[in-house]
């Protein structure tokens, strides 16, 4: 998976895609990954970008995907399906307060404390609660009175996935002479809100500062193109309060000790001016090759 992660942010590195005329649906992705992407270039030739992969952005990824592969509309459902399955299936450290956020646990606390799992009946009843879920965050999307990409979904869909602020980082010092250690690069980038206030990203354990093993770089050092991922949950010191909201103006993210430069920022101004799709749905079935050389 990390050679995809990999790809797509050098893609996104130089700001096009190549290859034929893109379609509408990735000309929608494109001005969104505009909207959610913020770049930094320090005089030591050090290039950083990051995408705050937000739900909508998501969405548009999706879409864009699904358009370059012919799909239809149920495989894009399936698709963003499986993205958020992904999430409320995902690890959530204790330490911070998110384990509350994986759906085991939440069926523990709120539905059935005394579930076994290897009961097929009782998994079987669990399997249809968390799919009602599902079902329902995919009828926000495609609810007719809003647009499809939008800054809220609900309290746990939008600017956040699932009460966390993803970003992905891509750093590339092919114009630099340097070689800096990036090895715990995540332990050094810092959610920042418009208070001032730091927020260090989720950890699974002590001095390891990324979620899963592929969201780590490649390499201990930089040396050309690397790119790692950070998750920060949607909370305060209380474990409540929500970091961002609707209300807020702005927020950032500060790298401490890379190369030359003591922090680097990327800063997003809110709230984000998605553009309109070019449709809500795609066909629902793929047009006959045959009919159409008639």
């Amino acid at each position: 998976m990390k050679w995809v992660i990999l790809v797509l942010a050098g893609a996104l590195a130089v700001g096009c895609r190549p290859g034929a005329e893109p379609g509408p649906f990735a000309q929608a992705e494109e001005q969104t990954w505009r909207q959610v992407n913020r770049n930094h270039r320090g005089e030591d030739g050090i290039y950083v970008q990051a995408t705050w992969r937000t739900f909508a952005y998501e969405i548009a990824l999706a879409y864009e995907q699904a358009e370059d592969e012919g799909l239809v509309q149920n495989q894009l459902e399936s698709r963003l399906r499986q993205l958020i399955y992904g999430f409320i299936n995902g690890n959530y450290p204790a330490e911070d307060g998110t384990d509350i956020n994986n759906f085991y646990i939440q069926y523990l606390v709120y539905v059935n404390p005394s579930f076994d799992p290897t009961n097929r009946l009782e998994k079987s009843v669990f399997d249809t609660w968390r799919g009602q879920f599902v079902r329902k965050t995919l009828d926000k999307i495609y609810d007719p009175k809003y647009p499809v990409l939008r800054n809220y979904y609900d309290e746990r869909w939008g600017l956040t996935l699932y009460s966390r602020l993803v970003f992905t980082v891509y750093l590339n010092s092919e114009d630099s002479d340097l070689r800096p250690p990036i090895a715990d690069i995540g332990g050094r980038t810092f959610l920042v809100d418009q208070e001032g206030n730091r927020y260090a990203a989720s950890r699974t354990q002590p001095g390891r500062p990324y979620l899963y093993d592929f969201d780590r770089p490649e390499r201990d050092y930089l040396d050309g193109k690397d790119v790692y991922r950070v998750f920060f949950p949607n909370r305060k010191a209380d474990r409540q309060t929500p970091i961002v909201t609707k209300d807020s103006k702005f927020v950032a993210l500060e790298i401490d000790g890379l190369g030359d430069e003591p922090v680097r920022r990327l800063q997003w101004d809110l709230p984000f001016e998605y553009p309109e799709m070019p449709a809500r749905r795609l066909p629902e079935t793929r047009p006959d090759p045959s009919a159409e050389e008639q």
